[in-house]
């Protein structure tokens, strides 16, 4: 394709944090990693479904193996970085005496352990207040050692400063940015090989939609558009295998590289209305975060078409569409119906029917709300409002 006549930004910022390692197996190397790093004694923060499949364990033998001892595990967190869950998370990191912790899960789990670092930094025991500051840079110092794996192909916590926290009470995602998150993150494919065939296909979807809202951000930048575009390319060749042939250990490897590629992207440029609109879902009807975004996904891009036909043909040409004769609004068209097809073909066909969301404009409106306060609002390259996002719900129906 004939590259566009892309604008530049007359000023844009870029920090890279955590050291990335990938490899699968690798994680035998996370005794010395963390001794490394000053750690000697790590808690362990998963999840109960991580530990029933055995994944937990299969660091827990590596952590046996090295000279670490193990203070303990805490796994009791459920879907979303939950304010309680945070909060016990820190009460049992200083009961067991840890001085550092090893995560392994998803992103609920990752970016839990995130914030249990900042309280155990803080030296503080409720995330609240901490939460309701939204941006901890002011005077923020180094945290304790913390080491992450991530066990999905989506949410790519292990890379961003960023902590979307669930306020249960009041039912608002609060989305907090802290400049010290993991210190290292491993890469290690063979730990997602057991993620059932739904859960990779809608944190994959995640992925995407990183990537996608990157590079169309009203921030996106050059180095932003390289890890995004390129991990297009990786999601759209390598998500389908990744479903259908779980224990394919190119493709999980692909998807664990191209979730983070989408994780460095956003983290640095944001997001748009595809996350906004999410959230607010997640919050007031329990829709998975990737499944949330997989359904309003091509719906968005179709109503942003207008005001990036540029950026969408950058994506729909890493997508591999051809668009030999075709105008911008064609190329981007023909980028919605690629993403719809994706969808199909790993099996994601749910529409908010599905998730007894209401269709009453009365009770719709308090997610409306939400999402019109979402701090990615800002960022979508269309203005975005009331109206527009009730529409985009309504089409979400279908």
């Amino acid at each position: 394709m004939k590259y566009p006549d892309i604008e530049l930004n007359s000023f844009f910022a870029w920090s890279n944090r955590p050291r990335i390692i990938y490899g699968p197996g690798i994680r035998s190397e996370v005794g010395f990693e963390m001794t490394q790093l000053g750690g000697s004694k790590p808690l362990l923060i998963t999840d109960q479904g991580i530990m029933k499949a055995g994944v937990a364990q299969m660091i827990i033998d590596t952590i046996d193996k090295s000279d670490l001892k193990l203070a303990g595990v805490f796994d009791s967190i459920v879907q979303d970085a939950r304010i309680d869950s945070i909060n016990e998370g820190a009460a049992c990191y200083r009961e067991k005496q840890a001085d550092c912790m090893i995560v392994v899960g998803g992103g609920s789990v990752m970016d839990t352990a995130k914030a249990i670092n900042i309280l155990i930094g803080e030296g503080q025991d409720d995330f609240m207040p901490l939460a309701e500051q939204a941006a901890l840079w002011d005077g923020a110092r180094p945290l304790p050692p913390h080491i992450v794996f991530p066990t999905t192909a989506g949410t790519a916590s292990e890379v961003t400063n960023a902590i979307v926290a669930l306020d249960v009470k009041n039912r608002i995602k609060m989305q907090v940015t802290h400049p010290y998150n993991a210190d290292i993150a491993m890469l290690d494919p063979e730990l997602t090989i057991k993620l059932p065939p739904k859960i990779t296909a809608f944190t994959g979807m995640d992925a995407l939609t990183h990537a996608i809202e990157g590079i169309t951000s009203t921030g996106a930048e050059p180095i932003a558009d390289a890890l995004g575009l390129h991990a297009i390319r990786l999601i759209f060749k390598y998500l389908p295998i990744a479903v259908k042939s779980p224990e394919n250990m190119t493709a999980r490897g692909n998807m664990l590289i191209a979730s983070t590629l989408a994780g460095l992207c956003f983290g640095n440029v944001m997001l748009g209305a595809v996350h906004a609109t999410a959230h607010a879902l997640g919050a007031h009807y329990g829709i998975p975060h990737g499944m949330a975004n997989a359904i309003m996904l091509p719906i968005v891009m179709e109503f942003n078409l207008e005001s990036a036909p540029d950026r969408y043909m950058m994506a729909a040409d890493a997508m591999g569409i051809r668009m030999e004769n075709l105008n911008p609004q064609e190329v981007g068209c023909a980028a919605v119906l690629a993403v719809r097809n994706l969808k199909k073909e790993i099996g994601l066909t749910e529409t908010l029917s599905d998730f007894n969301v209401s269709r009453d404009r009365e009770k719709l409106a308090e997610t409306v709300d939400l999402a019109a306060s979402d701090s990615q609002i800002g960022y979508n390259p269309r203005y975005v409002e009331d109206a527009d996002i009730f529409e985009l719900y309504f089409k979400a129906f279908a």
